[in-house]
């Protein structure tokens, strides 16, 4: 049972692709394991051996079993792709190599020396080449002091435990953002990562865009106050106010017990225009919710996949539009990916911000 395990397939790799690592299972199913990184460079057509994917593979770890210096592998691209060309030209030709009559390893090239990343940097890099953090969360070691600051997770969330007007401390890690404009002023999407899952939080406030612009950006380590928002629509959350997780971890004062900070905000509405017309609001605010104007929504939409990560947001927000046999004005809902199109099962209630929230996504 020790063999059992969850294994990431290479070809999703980013910058790597199905084709490339369908060679490459191919020539090792054939011809056996590589041996190190030149015979894997040597046995491996020098049209795939290039900047990229040796720096994805690297980042994701594919190399580990050949070379535990991660960074020396993604450092050492240009060796490596040179190497696979000479050998490429040798073998093609009848002519004697250079090195012909000498041991093999006098033949291959130094690779660059460095420092292997860190515990940090490799996460960082694992995101990059995943999309998500696969092995380990960089918020995993902090878990327990985080808690004890009142601090929740998407897990909640998951299990649909907050009211409306729930205010929250939440962390995690900035995922990606898409900034927008409109007439009304700047306002952001953000996808957070935290050690349960990844979902999406909205920024309204100009001022707090433009003074928090150093730490609202991907890779970010982040504590953030939110404002729990439910309607018909489902659950959204809004960002309040932000700092880097290491400055609100020193700055805030640890219980001796794990607890979760939520309190409640009273709610009302009125009739508005837009949902961009959130303002920042401290706890003794009343909150404004817009009512949305109501708008025809398709019958079916189809959302072209492109990463991973765009599956597990877009599983968040569906998850929670499911409609049931009853309801009327549903909306179908296709995955398109590499020419196929996939009808998802059942159909979901979907209203024109969750539209906006699928094209930002997709």
């Amino acid at each position: 049972m020790s063999n059992l395990a969850i294994r990431f397939g290479l070809g999703a790799i980013k910058a790597v692709g199905f084709g490339t690592m369908e060679v490459v299972a191919s020539e090792r199913k054939e011809n056996g394991d590589f041996k190190d990184v030149y015979d894997f460079a040597k046995r491996i057509n020098p049209r795939l051996i290039n900047k990229k994917s040796i720096e994805a593979l690297a980042k994701a770890g594919a190399f580990d079993k050949l070379q535990t210096n991660r960074r020396q592998i993604a450092e050492s691209f240009e060796t490596l792709s040179a190497y696979s060309a000479q050998q490429n030209e040798e073998s093609s030709s009848n002519q004697m190599s250079l090195f012909g009559g000498m041991p093999e390893v006098n033949s291959k090239p130094q690779l660059k020396k460095t420092e292997d990343w860190n515990r940090a940097e490799r996460l960082q890099k694992e995101f990059e080449a995943f999309g998500f953090f696969l092995n380990e969360h960089p918020v995993d070691v902090v878990i327990s002091d985080l808690r004890k600051r009142g601090v929740i997770f998407s897990d909640k969330l998951e299990r649909d435990e907050l009211k409306d007007g729930a205010l929250v401390k939440m962390a995690g890690v900035i995922a990606n953002s898409k900034h927008r404009s409109s007439a009304r002023g700047r306002f952001a999407y953000i996808n957070i990562s935290d050690p349960f899952g990844i979902f999406e939080t909205m920024v309204f406030d100009e001022a707090l865009i433009t003074n928090s612009r150093d730490i609202l950006v991907d890779g970010s380590a982040v504590a953030l106050e939110c404002l729990i928002r439910r309607d018909e629509g489902g659950i959204r959350i809004l960002i309040q106010g932000v700092k880097k997780l290491e400055d609100f971890l020193k700055n805030t004062e640890a219980a001796k017990e794990e607890f979760e900070d939520i309190k409640q905000q009273a709610i009302r509405n009125f009739r508005g225009n837009s949902s961009s017309s959130y303002k920042a609001k401290t706890p003794e605010q009343k909150v404004i919710q817009p009512a949305p104007q109501a708008k025809k929504i398709p019958a079916e939409i189809e959302i072209l996949i492109t990463r991973r990560e765009q599956i597990l947001m877009l599983k968040s927000l569906l998850s929670q539009r499911v409609a049931s046999e009853s309801e009327q004005n549903t909306t179908a809902v296709s995955f398109v990916t590499d020419g196929k199109k996939i009808l998802l099962p059942g159909k979901f209630l979907l209203n024109e911000i969750d539209l906006l929230r699928i094209k930002n996504i997709s």
